[in-house]
């Protein structure tokens, strides 16, 4: 049993710590928190935007964008205006399934589990193959049951889905199929996150078209969804009777340009980041002047150094572009990554922190600009999903 006063008291003390390592494997030494306070303010803001009636479903596909799927899909379930969650695969649905979630689970096309999961855990399925629906119809046929699906067209992104000039006649034939429910049709834009808009109207046009061309027939589908994050703030007559809302769901935005036509409409609209990732120090050291930091020599000091060595490195997700590069937060003071990043470990200076311990808390992304998801994209040249969804599925989430 380790006595924490006793600890404390000897942060600085090297010689102690080696006696009380093992307090590794009762606390973790990088962690991610989620701020269920920031995903309900965020779930509040984007719900506002659209009409009474409008099925609204936050996508958590991919480990929810590196925020922990099972732990968000619990929020996400208490949630009164939350009316279901999308995922991308069959796997995740049965996931969330098998964990308590009890509302609509949209999954977005991938098919790495048997069709029979579909049917039996009532997940719906967005299809782009005639033999898929045929499939699901047999399948469904056995365990006298209906398959639900979601229809995906493809309007010009050149992705998944049946162009529309072949999905009318596969929505006629699987309309009458017996075992099959067609409950929603969908597209996905291919760039509503600029400020040009004109490819928006015309993938928009080519899905309402065909959408009054099968009401012609009288089809009619009850769910129609096009808008993702960026269409919801940006483009109200893309609504739909269903918006899917990912990335904004974590407090990020799809792009700067989505973010100033939003805040252009709404002045008072805003987003709070949901994920903090932090970390301990694990050695302290001082360093000569001349000194070199970690693989290749990429730093040398020009003075006396005072390092802090981070349990945390690119197997967890950080980024190693960050090397030489990145920030973090200690005592509400930013500091810099110095040295490469190594597999399991960084280092940072902490010359400028007064008072700094080994055990000391770590922010490697946060709210402050410096640490946000977006500084580090525009240090690693990527986008802020690419930052948070890479974190390791391993490292621990907690809410709070």
């Amino acid at each position: 049993m380790i006595d924490k006063e006793l600890v404390k008291k000897n942060r600085n003390n090297a010689d102690f710590w080696p006696s009380v390592n093992q307090r590794v494997a009762h606390e973790p030494l990088t962690w991610i928190e989620i701020s269920k306070s920031a995903l309900h303010h965020n779930i509040s803001n984007y719900r506002s935007l659209i009409k009474p009636g409008v099925l609204f479903v936050p996508v958590i596909k991919s480990n929810a964008y590196g925020h922990g799927m099972l732990a968000v899909g619990s929020i996400l379930q208490d949630h009164p205006g939350v009316d279901g969650a999308a995922v991308v695969a069959i796997s995740e649905g049965i996931a969330l399934r098998e964990n308590g979630f009890g509302k609509k689970i949209i999954v977005l096309g991938i098919i790495d589990a048997g069709l029979q999961e579909v049917v039996r855990h009532n997940l719906e399925l967005v299809v782009y193959d005639q033999e898929v629906i045929d499939q699901l119809n047999e399948i469904a046929k056995k365990l006298d049951s209906r398959a639900r699906i979601h229809i995906k067209i493809d309007t010009g992104l050149s992705r998944l889905g049946f162009f529309t000039n072949e999905a009318f006649e596969t929505i006629k034939a699987a309309f009458n199929l017996p075992h099959v429910e067609i409950i929603g049709i969908s597209t996905h834009f291919a760039n509503s996150e600029s400020d040009e808009d004109s490819f928006v109207n015309l993938q928009l046009s080519r899905f309402n078209e065909l959408i009054n061309k099968l009401r012609l027939e009288k089809i009619t589908i009850p769910l129609q969804h096009a808008t993702c994050t960026a269409a919801l703030g940006a483009y109200e007559n893309a609504h739909g009777s269903l918006v899917r809302f990912g990335i904004g769901l974590y407090g990020l935005w799809p792009s700067n340009e989505n973010r100033q036509a939003v805040m252009e409409k709404m002045p008072n609209f805003s987003l709070i980041p949901v994920l903090k990732w932090k970390t301990r120090i694990i050695q302290l050291k001082t360093l000569p002047a001349g000194s070199f930091v970690g693989y290749d020599l990429t730093h040398q000091v020009q003075q006396e150094t005072k390092i802090a060595v981070l349990p945390v490195g690119y197997w967890d997700g950080l980024d190693r572009r960050l090397s030489n590069k990145g920030s973090v937060i200690i005592r509400d003071t930013i500091v810099p990554m110095i040295g490469r990043i190594a597999m399991n470990l960084c280092m940072i200076d902490v010359s400028g922190v007064p008072g700094v311990c080994i055990d000391d808390e770590v922010i490697l992304i946060g709210e402050h600009e410096m640490v946000s998801a977006d500084a580090i994209a525009g240090h690693t040249g990527t986008i802020n999903y690419e930052i948070v969804t890479r974190i390791n599925p391993l490292v621990t989430r907690i809410v709070v």
